[in-house]
């Protein structure tokens, strides 16, 4: 079942909706996000407006506001080749605007929520998705939520994940539990 409005571990995750579009287009070009996607040139407004408008109404994505202690601090996103609705697996990205919450606790929050989203909501088997290789710290960070690591079929530059929800539930009870506590 797919919901607009998330909440657990002490963020929040809010649907992205049309006012949103300058705010992540601005996030998106900030130098800590951009040099860490695939794609690591500047994007232009114009490109962004119709990649925005289009991600909208795209059933196959969902894309949320991540607020912690009210402050919006980043997005997190999750992407299927099919209908989330009915896809068995998905991709999640995340890119945290804010530079204060990269790298300590708070920044998992949105992941846990998202996953547990993904696994229990949307019904998911499994989660894979894309690590530039020299990116240590989301490789870190991707293998404390449970992701396996291993080489991409045809980009020599990035690494493989994938998650399922034993790996999942297995990895993070420590994190939940210490991210409950408030």
């Amino acid at each position: 079942m797919r919901l607009s409005r998330l909440a657990s571990y002490a963020v929040q995750l809010r649907e992205v909706k049309e006012s949103d579009c300058e705010r992540v287009w601005q996030w998106r070009n900030l130098e800590h996000v951009r040099t860490q996607m695939k794609n690591r040139g500047a994007i232009e407004w114009q490109h962004h407006q119709q990649w925005f408008n289009s991600m909208l109404v795209d059933d196959k994505q969902q894309h949320f506001i991540i607020h912690y202690k009210a402050t919006a601090i980043g997005v997190i996103n999750i992407h299927a080749e099919h209908n989330l609705e009915i896809a068995e697996s998905a991709s999640i990205g995340i890119y945290i605007s804010d530079t204060q919450y990269l790298n300590n606790i708070v920044a998992f929050a949105p992941s846990l929520v998202m996953l547990d989203y993904a696994f229990n909501d949307l019904n998911m088997l499994y989660l894979h998705s894309e690590v530039r290789r020299e990116n240590q710290a989301a490789i870190r960070y991707n293998q404390q939520l449970g992701y396996q690591l291993k080489e991409h079929p045809s980009d020599n530059h990035m690494l493989s994940i994938s998650l399922n929800q034993s790996e999942f539930e297995q990895a993070t009870t420590k994190i939940k539990h210490f991210l409950n506590r408030g």
